[in-house]
């Protein structure tokens, strides 16, 4: 497009141009799910500045978004110096999420916490290899999924396709560039992959579909008449504190507590709130919360609302890209697993 359009003039620049849409590729060997399919979801965007001191400033500000957007998911990744390959220019990094299922090989350094990808650091059988930032040889191997990569390009391809710019003294001169892009659906199912277990979806929790899962007693049951009051009262009080569109009711009350308890957890809702036999208990009525990783909790309504209201805060925190670490901190406690 800019080439079509050259020259624009300098005053126009920086200029930073992104697309979010569906791409497809002609894999001879589709796998992984989501992760290496024909069709998959893409975030692009291009960079054009005026020189290549401007180019790197730019550089600088995109990675430091990627770097806020992936520690906003909460997923454990690593940001690696990658070989430029086939697209070219003089900086690349990748961003991976360490995985057995990952195709790139990653060396990580246990001293200086340096990581690359085995292409740039030239590894081969049986040859020794030194950490090219202290030097040490504390390297360790991993397997990586790659969900993001940017580029410095530089003039690559703006110069033989005339994609200039009319500098201050009013000549043309070719645009400096940077390529960025994160694989959306590439980010779900490498996300799931490494949080979940065989057993149980991990959602993070910008990602998960709900927050709260509510299931209340089964139909007929001798606790019913005096659970769901307290279930309607929570379907209240829950969707105010985290918005009823991040609330599931599970109201197939044929169905026993425990063949859709089993179903929630396989489906990952961070949260789950079973309103059962205990919460019909006169004077001290108990609510089953069901946590990630296997926890469960028994609290009683005051305290449930406030393990409630402190992951939408958090949540909102990380939506707001704040990372307080007094809040991390209640959650922890609460939820009882490090976030």
């Amino acid at each position: 497009m800019l080439a079509t359009t050259s020259p624009i003039s300098y005053r126009q620049l920086p200029l930073r141009l992104y697309q979010i849409g569906p791409k497809f590729r002609d894999e001879l060997k589709t796998r992984f799910g989501l992760m290496r399919a024909k069709e998959f979801l893409m975030k692009d965007m291009y960079s054009f500045d005026v020189s290549e001191e401007t180019a790197r400033e730019t550089y600088s500000i995109v990675s430091a978004a990627y770097d806020r957007l992936f520690k906003q998911l909460e997923v454990p990744f690593v940001k690696v110096n990658a070989a430029t390959g086939m697209m070219g220019g003089s900086v690349s990094h990748e961003y991976h999420y360490i995985s057995p299922v990952g195709e790139d090989t990653l060396l990580q350094c246990s001293s200086c916490g340096f990581a690359g990808n085995s292409e740039v650091l030239d590894v081969k059988p049986g040859s020794p290899v030194s950490c090219p930032s202290c030097k040490g040889s504390d390297l360790k191997e991993v397997r990586g999924v790659e969900v993001a990569h940017t580029f410095l390009l530089g003039d690559k391809y703006s110069k033989p396709l005339g994609a200039t710019f009319l500098n201050t003294s009013g000549k043309p001169q070719s645009l400096v560039m940077g390529c960025y892009g994160i694989g959306i659906s590439r980010v779900i199912a490498a996300a799931l992959e490494v949080l979940s277990s065989e057993q149980e979806l991990h959602w993070p929790r910008l990602l998960a579909p709900y927050d709260v899962c509510l299931i209340g007693p089964k139909q007929g049951s001798k606790e019913q008449p005096a659970a769901e009051v307290i279930e309607n009262e929570l379907l209240l009080q829950v969707g105010e504190l985290c918005g009823q569109q991040e609330l599931l009711h599970d109201d197939r009350k044929e169905l026993t507590i425990g063949k859709r308890l089993l179903e929630a957890k396989r489906l990952g809702h961070p949260l789950i709130i079973v309103v059962g036999a205990k919460a019909a208990h006169q004077g001290s009525p108990k609510l089953e919360v069901h946590l990630s990783k296997g926890e469960k909790l028994e609290l009683d309504i005051n305290e449930a609302l406030k393990l409630i209201a402190d992951y939408s805060q958090h949540k909102e925190s990380l939506l707001k890209g704040i990372f307080p670490q007094d809040t991390q901190e209640r959650i922890s406690d609460s939820v009882g697993h490090q976030l």
